[in-house]
């Protein structure tokens, strides 16, 4: 007898976290997501890792030299979603764990196609998906979101 026991109850493991649907055919999540993502993936990390990544466009969205959003790179997230959804593609926007770049490149799309201020859309983003950080508590430069026409916060 080697001393170890069989636990008593064996813990059922954690689900996977899926991409969450913040828009009809618009899915905010993280790298595992992209894996088995059917639809157009849009990878927001800063840079991509040295594996295959599971994209088909790689926009980053955050210079982490400069500590705050690529705001044009943002836009451009705008353009290739509405793009998608013209076609009718489900479109996902992932990062790493979809906590913070992915959400953000989610909270601005809402922000600019449903002309809402941007903390009401980590609002809505939040319903779907609790665990997100606004970009305000992890990026230092988050300003560059409220300057200029259209980016209100």
């Amino acid at each position: 007898m080697s001393g170890t026991r069989a636990p008593k109850h064996s813990r059922p493991k954690p689900e996977r976290p899926i991409a969450s649907e913040i828009l009809p055919g618009v899915f905010v999540g993280g790298w595992d997501d992209a894996t088995s993502f059917h639809g157009q993936r849009v990878c927001v990390l800063d840079e991509l890792p040295d594996e295959a990544a599971p994209a088909d466009e790689h926009v980053p969205i955050y210079d982490a030299g400069a500590g705050g959003p690529i705001r044009p790179n943002l836009e451009r997230i705008v353009r290739i979603v509405d793009e998608a959804r013209g076609r009718n593609e489900p479109v996902l926007l992932f990062c790493g764990h979809g906590v913070r770049r992915s959400p953000l490149a989610g909270a601005w799309y809402l922000h600019r196609h449903d002309r809402i201020p941007l903390d009401a859309a980590y609002d809505r983003l939040r319903e779907v998906r609790p665990g997100i950080e606004h970009v305000r508590k992890w990026a230092k430069h988050w300003d560059v979101l409220t300057e200029g026409k259209g980016a209100s916060s």
